[in-house]
């Protein structure tokens, strides 16, 4: 009798695999947390997975934000909460904004969040850290980050220009 072969099992996955490809999943998904919630009843091995910071950095918040603001309130902020606790760029950005228009109206106590999106490639927020940081003047190091994102802002406005012309 031929011994049965079992489906590969998803756990021996490595993990930066596993990872990666929930990640992508949760940045390209029309429905990603319904998806995310699809994949933790699968296997313990996806639970564990899907709970990693990386893949939370990636998911796409305009995918289902409108609906959710609308439909949950409170579910989207504790979602934003937890999801610009571990870097997700779009949850930072929206969570400096709310604290400079709606909380403090002081630029200087979201710097870091609006900093964190600017590092996941918002260039709206470099924009935004840009001017604070220039408008607040808080000295000479303050200037140079300031001016940092400004190039990488204009770099990458040249760049499209540049496509665009092509």
């Amino acid at each position: 009798m031929v011994p049965r072969q079992h489906p590969p099992s998803l756990a021996v996955l490595p993990t930066e695999v596993a990872i990666e490809i929930i990640g992508h999943l949760a940045a390209t998904s029309e429905q990603p947390m319904d998806d995310l919630r699809s994949l933790w009843a699968t296997c313990s091995f996806m639970l564990r997975m899907c709970g990693d910071p990386a893949v939370g950095r990636h998911v796409a918040l305009d995918r289902f934000s409108r609906a959710m603001l609308w439909n949950k309130p409170d579910g989207y902020d504790t979602l934003l909460a937890s999801l610009t606790q571990v870097g997700n760029p779009e949850a930072c950005f929206l969570t400096g904004i709310q604290v400079i228009f709606r909380e403090t109206h002081s630029p200087r106590l979201c710097l870091d969040d609006l900093a964190r999106a600017a590092a996941g490639g918002l260039n709206v927020a470099a924009y935004l850290v840009a001017l604070f940081l220039y408008r607040d003047n808080g000295g000479a190091s303050d200037d140079d980050t300031a001016r940092r994102y400004m190039r990488r802002v204009q770099g990458e406005e040249e760049s499209w220009v540049a496509a665009a012309v092509d």
